[in-house]
């Protein structure tokens, strides 16, 4: 069963359909605890869900960096990590 879900605008969205990874920039809300490695939703902001996924952050480090451009997140969380929140080979299109 998803552990959360990720919010997310129509750029995103149409990234998604377009066979690409999800980026923080495009996030605008998350919904639920979890952690890196766990299964969430990806919705848009009409509450309609697109894709399912495995998240390469915790909900906690995705509420630091949503909004965010990829280049960002080393400053922001203090370490590197992925460019993605969810690389499309952990994303499953609906």
């Amino acid at each position: 069963a998803p552990k959360g879900e990720i919010i997310i605008d129509s750029g995103a969205l149409k990234a998604i359909k377009n066979g690409k990874s999800l980026l923080p920039a495009g996030i605008t809300k998350i919904n639920g605890n979890f952690e890196k490695g766990d299964h969430i939703l990806i919705k848009d902001e009409k509450n309609i869900e697109y894709a399912r996924g495995l998240t390469s952050f915790s909900s906690f480090e995705i509420e630091k960096i949503k909004g965010s451009h990829s280049s960002e997140i080393k400053n922001i969380l203090g370490y590197a990590s992925r460019d993605e929140i969810i690389h499309k080979d952990d994303l499953v299109k609906l």
